[in-house]
Formats: structure tokens, C-alpha cells, sequence
């Protein structure tokens, strides 16, 4: 990848198009921003592939990132907390929805890249329409 610094932002060109990175939110997306996505767009992709190789239709998925950054410590990352919440007509025991929890966290590349330096967690949450309706 070709990056472009400029005054207030980094660019580059992407095949679906310019990508901008800034300190200033009006100006591109914030680093963290980019970090925390790219390790949930990993593992959503993940997790919709595992889910239908088990035959789950998915509805629904959102995905809540929680995290702990170190402001002593150049406000890197200490922990992330992922949990999916997926809509589907199919039901998980707790004992499942640990199991591809683990599958994720073992097959993410990105969560795979930084899990030594820090505390990553994931877990899968089966949701009704009536909790999505509440814009949790």
C-alpha cells in the first residue's frame, strides 16, 4: 500500500476507493476508528462464514465494541470486548455459542495479529426482533 502524508491527514487509494486518516474527525477517520473496525469487520465475516457453514440463517448481526485504552501509556489499546448480536431463526446452547466465540478469536487474522498485546474478548448473543427494535 502507497500512502500520502499530508498536512493534516494520510491518504490512500484503495480499489473501492480513497481511504483518509486524521486526528480530525472532519477531515478523516480517526486511527482508533479504523483499528477497532478492522478488527470487528474481521470477525464478523468470520462469523457470519461459520454460521452458515452450520446452516444458520442470519437475519440480523450487529457487533458492540468495548474497549480500555492506556492514556500513560500512549493511550494504546489494553482490552477489547466484541459482542455479536445475531438474529437468526435457529437457537445456540451457551456451550455453541462459546465454541464459535473461540472459533472467531482463533481464526480472526487481525484479532490473531495483536492478541499478545492485549486482553480480546468475543461472544455471541442470539437476539429477538423486539431487542433490535430497542436500538440496542
Amino acid at each position: 500500500m502507497k500512502f500520502t502524508v499530508n498536512e493534516e491527514s494520510i491518504t490512500t487509494r484503495t480499489t473501492f476507493g480513497n481511504l483518509s486518516v486524521s486526528t480530525n474527525e472532519e477531515i478523516g477517520y480517526r486511527p482508533f476508528q479504523l483499528f477497532i473496525a478492522s478488527l470487528a469487520g474481521c470477525s464478523g465475516t468470520l462469523l457470519r462464514t461459520i454460521l452458515t457453514k452450520k446452516r444458520m440463517d442470519v437475519d440480523h448481526m450487529e457487533i458492540l465494541a468495548d474497549y480500555v485504552r492506556n492514556p500513560e501509556k500512549a493511550n494504546r489499546f489494553e482490552e477489547i470486548h466484541f459482542t455479536a448480536y445475531v438474529k437468526t431463526g435457529h437457537t445456540l446452547t451457551e456451550k455453541q455459542a462459546e465454541r464459535i466465540s473461540q472459533l472467531v478469536l482463533d481464526h480472526c487474522g487481525m484479532i490473531q495479529s495483536v492478541m499478545s498485546s492485549m486482553e480480546i474478548t468475543f461472544d455471541v448473543q442470539l437476539v429477538d426482533e423486539k431487542y433490535l427494535s430497542q436500538g440496542k
